[in-house]
């Protein structure tokens, strides 16, 4: 995935860059000859890669939250490690557990998950 990511923004830059050397009159041989030798990858495939990127790091970062909730940490602190205020954490995180209460894993970790919620984003 994330080589199909990698392949796709240096696609991206060589065409960027071949587009700005033909503007400026300069010689673009070179990066042609580099943006032919990578290997092709469609919009489509790039994106599709991204979109399972974003899955697993929305997973991780689910977890991250319970990890730190159960260390202590306030919804207040949590939100400002996230970048977002105390209430939108604690909503991600409680979309996510209701997700997990409708999966298959849901009686392993579920009391886990719902204590480190707490009640509400009150903390």
């Amino acid at each position: 995935m994330l080589e199909v990511l990698r392949v796709s923004d240096e696609r991206e830059r060589y065409e960027r860059d071949i587009e700005e050397g033909r503007e400026a009159g300069q010689p673009v041989a070179t990066l042609v000859k580099a943006l032919g030798d990578l290997p092709g990858v469609t919009g489509l495939e790039a994106l599709r890669a991204s979109r399972r990127v974003v899955e697993l790091l929305t997973g991780a970062r689910w977890h991250m939250i319970r990890q730190a909730r159960e260390e202590g940490s306030s919804w207040s602190q949590v939100g400002l490690a996230m970048g977002t205020s105390k209430q939108a954490a604690y909503d991600f995180y409680r979309r996510n557990l209701d997700q997990q209460d409708a999966s298959a894993d849901a009686a392993n970790s579920s009391t886990r998950s719902r204590a480190a919620q707490g009640a509400d984003a009150s903390d």
